[in-house]
């Protein structure tokens, strides 16, 4: 049965990419903050990095929402989307037991990966 379901999350996701051609890189967290799904191109390291510091701005954005909003229905996070300098927004969606965080570049132009931090992510391989 998992691996019905992990194939059809695979299919969803990869509709996701091809139906949005601007998104750069997408996480999948659990309840844990652990990375259980993250695009073919963003390295290991970097979906961990996101997990922690999403999970953690997650947690904190729901806590004060909590407080700032009596009523439980209006007290539930739903999503939270930051804008960076560099042009690409961080949008995390939350649901019962994972968040989902999608990198989308919006600067209109096509998206250059930083070269030094792909190759310090690969290994440091040379012609990779």
């Amino acid at each position: 049965m998992a691996g019905a379901q992990t194939s059809e999350v695979d299919a969803v996701l990869k509709g996701f990419l091809t139906d949005y051609p601007t998104i750069i890189g997408f996480v999948v967290i659990n309840a844990d903050g652990i990375p259980t799904k993250w695009h073919e191109s963003m390295p290991y390291e970097r979906a961990v990095i996101y997990a922690a510091l999403m999970s953690d701005f997650i947690a904190h954005c729901k806590k004060s929402l909590r407080g700032l909003l009596t009523g439980p229905a209006e007290s539930e996070l739903a999503n939270v989307r930051l804008r960076t300098k560099e042009g690409t927004e961080i949008i995390c969606v939350t649901q019962t037991e994972y968040t989902l965080v999608v990198i989308q570049n919006c600067t209109g132009k096509p998206w250059v990966q930083d070269e030094e931090a792909a190759g310090a992510a690969g290994g440091g391989e040379a012609g990779a």
